[in-house]
C-alpha cells in the first residue's frame, strides 16, 4: 500500500504522455480519487522495503508511519482538486503540464515516505525537476529569469546535501543507508563532524523551507508561474525544507542540532515577521500570498527549531494545513486573473457587489491563512508558537507578532479586492471553481476542528527528535535520544539488516 502511493501517480504521469489527449482528464481524475483513497488507508498499511543496489547500502525503504502519512493525504487532498481545475484551465500543451503535475505529486509523495536516506533525496530532487519545469516551459514572461534563480538557490543547497549525504555512511559505519541503520551510529560521531554535516543538511533544507535571507527565489516563482495558480499550489506543497529538519537532520545530528537551532530559530522567527511585514506593502496579489506563505513556514520554522514536543507536533501540523490554506488562495489568485487579467490589486476593488459567493469563499480561505480559530491553520500555529516560547520567551514573543502583521494583511488584501468602489462587474464563482475549493474548504474545516488524530499520528514521529520536554533513553554508544512513544509498523521484506 505504501509503494502504491508513489506508483499510481508516477505510473499515470506516464500514461498521461502517451494518452489521446481526450483521456487526459480522466486519467488524472482516476490517479487522484486512487491516490487520496490511498492515503486515507496508510495509517494502517505497513512499510514496503526492498534491496534497491545493495552492495552500495541503497534500500527502496517506504514507511507511513509518523508525520509522512499525514502530510501525503493533504497532498493528496489538494492535488485531487487541483489537477482537475488544471485539465481544464491549463490550454497550451496539456497532458504534459498534467504529466509533471502528478510526477511531482509521486516525488512528494516518495520524500514524506522514504526511509532511506538516498531514496529521500532522489525524490527531492525529481520534485525540483517537475516545478522547473512547470515554471520554465507555462510561466509566464520572466519565467526563465525565474526559472534560473530558483535553480541557482536549489542547487547549491542540493549539492551540499547529496556530499553530506555519501559521506555520512562512511563516516558513521553505518551498514545502510537506511534510516534504522544510520540513526544508531549517527549518535556517536564527534561534535565537530555533526556539525559541518548538519550545516550542509541546514542549507539545502532552509532554501526549501525556506528562511531569509535564502527565500530570494520565492516572489519571482509564484509571480512568474501560470496564472491559473495551479502550478503556485505545487510549489505550495513543495515547501518541505521543514520536514528535511524535522524528519532527518535533527535526529540525525541531535548534538549539532543543540548547538545550532538557537540560531536557527532565531532566523525562522525574523523570517516569519520580516516576510509578514512585506507582504502588508505588496500591490501584487501572487508576491502578496508569495510573502505570507513564507511568513507562514518562518512558524514552522521556530516550532522545529524550539526543539520542544508540542512545538515540533505543531509546525508539522501547520506545514500539512497550509498546504489546503495557501493552495486555495493561490486557485482563487488565478480565478481572480480570469476575470480581470492582472494580479495588481489596483485592478480590483468592489468585486464582492458582482461575486457575492466568491467574495464568501475568499474570506473563509483568508480567515484560514491568518490563523482564526476553528480553522485548519490555527492549532499548528498555536503549538509551534508554544514551542517557541519554550524555547526562548522573546524570540516566541517576537514571532507572534507575524500573527498581528497576518491579521493586517489578510484583511488589507480582502479590502482591495472585494470593498472600496467597484469598477466593473465580473461573474460570481463559476461551478467548475466551485468544484476546485470544496475539498479544500472541507479540508480546512476538517484540520480546524479535529487536530486529534493527525496530531497523534505526527507525535509517534517527533519523539525521534532529541526534545527539552521528551523522556530520554540511552543508545548502545551511549548518546541520548528522545523514547519512541509508539513502535513503527513492520517493514514488508524486512530482512533484519
Amino acid at each position: 500500500m505504501t509503494l502504491v502511493a508513489v506508483l499510481i501517480p508516477l505510473l499515470s504521469a506516464l500514461l498521461l504522455l502517451v494518452a489521446p489527449r481526450a483521456l487526459g482528464r480522466a486519467v488524472v481524475l482516476l490517479s487522484t480519487v486512487f491516490t487520496l483513497l490511498t492515503a486515507l488507508a496508510l495509517p494502517q498499511a505497513g512499510g514496503f522495503e526492498r534491496p534497491w543496489i545493495e552492495p552500495f547500502g541503497l534500500y527502496l525503504s517506504l514507511s507511513p508511519a509518523g508525520a509522512g502519512s499525514v502530510l501525503v493525504l493533504t497532498a493528496a487532498l489538494v492535488m485531487l482538486p487541483t489537477a482537475f481545475y488544471a485539465s481544464f484551465v491549463v490550454r497550451e500543451r496539456t497532458g504534459g503540464f498534467l504529466a509533471l503535475l502528478l510526477a511531482m505529486q509521486a516525488a512528494l509523495n516518495g520524500l514524506f515516505l522514504a526511509q532511506d536516506l538516498v531514496l529521500f533525496y532522489v525524490f527531492w530532487e525529481g520534485a525540483l525537476v517537475a516545478s522547473v519545469l512547470m515554471l520554465g516551459i507555462w510561466g509566464r514572461e520572466g519565467r526563465r529569469q525565474a526559472a534560473l534563480k530558483y535553480l541557482t538557490y536549489a542547487v547549491a543547497g542540493s549539492f551540499l546535501m547529496l556530499v553530506a549525504i555519501l559521506a555520512l555512511r562512511p563516516l558513521s559505519g553505518a551498514a545502510s543507508f537506511r534510516l534504522s541503520d544510520l540513526l544508531p551510529a549517527t549518535q556517536a560521531l564527534p561534535l565537530g563532524t555533526q556539525l559541518w554535516l548538519f550545516l550542509a543538511f541546514t542549507l539545502a533544507f532552509a532554501v526549501k523551507l525556506p528562511l531569509w535571507p535564502l527565500h530570494g527565489w520565492l516572489p519571482d516563482f509564484h509571480e512568474q508561474n501560470h496564472p491559473s495558480g495551479v502550478a503556485d499550489v505545487a510549489g505550495t506543497l513543495y515547501k518541505v525544507g521543514g520536514w528535511g529538519f524535522f524528519a532527518f537532520a535533527l535526529p540525525l545530528f541531535p548534538a549539532a542540532a543543540t548547538v545550532v537551532t538557537p540560531y536557527l530559530l532565531a532566523l525562522a522567527a525574523f523570517t516569519a515577521v520580516y516576510a509578514a511585514v512585506i507582504a502588508t506593502a505588496q500591490t501584487n496579489l501572487k508576491r502578496l500570498l508569495a510573502y505570507a506563505s513564507l511568513s507562514h513556514m518562518g512558524i514552522v520554522g521556530v516550532g522545529v527549531f524550539g526543539l520542544y514536543l508540542a512545538g515540533l507536533n505543531g509546525a508539522m501540523y501547520l506545514l500539512a494545513a497550509q498546504m489546503l490554506s495557501t493552495g486555495g488562495l493561490f486557485l482563487i489568485s488565478g480565478m481572480l486573473y480570469s476575470r480581470r487579467s492582472s494580479f495588481e490589486l489596483s485592478r480590483y476593488g468592489g468585486l464582492a457587489k458582482s461575486a457575492p459567493a466568491l467574495a464568501a469563499l475568499t474570506l473563509f480561505v483568508t480567515f484560514a491563512s491568518i490563523g482564526v480559530p476553528g480553522l485548519s491553520n490555527f492549532p499548528g500555529e498555536f503549538m509551534s508558537l508554544l514551542g517557541a516560547f519554550a524555547r526562548n520567551v522573546w524570540l516566541g514573543g517576537f514571532a507572534t507578532l507575524a500573527v498581528i502583521a497576518a491579521g493586517v494583511y489578510g484583511v488589507n488584501m480582502y479590502q482591495r479586492l472585494y470593498q472600496v468602489d467597484a469598477q466593473e462587474d465580473v461573474p460570481d464563482v463559476r461551478g467548475l471553481e466551485l468544484v476546485a475549493l470544496a475539498p479544500l474548504i472541507i479540508g480546512i474545516l476538517w484540520f480546524g476542528i479535529f487536530p486529534h488524530p493527525q496530531l497523534s499520528r505526527i507525535e509517534t514521529q517527533a519523539v525521534r527528535v532529541r526534545t527539552y520536554d521528551a523522556p530520554v533513553v540511552a543508545t548502545p554508544a551511549g548518546a541520548p535520544v528522545a523514547a519512541p512513544a509508539t513502535a513503527e509498523p513492520a517493514l514488508e521484506g524486512d530482512d533484519g539488516h
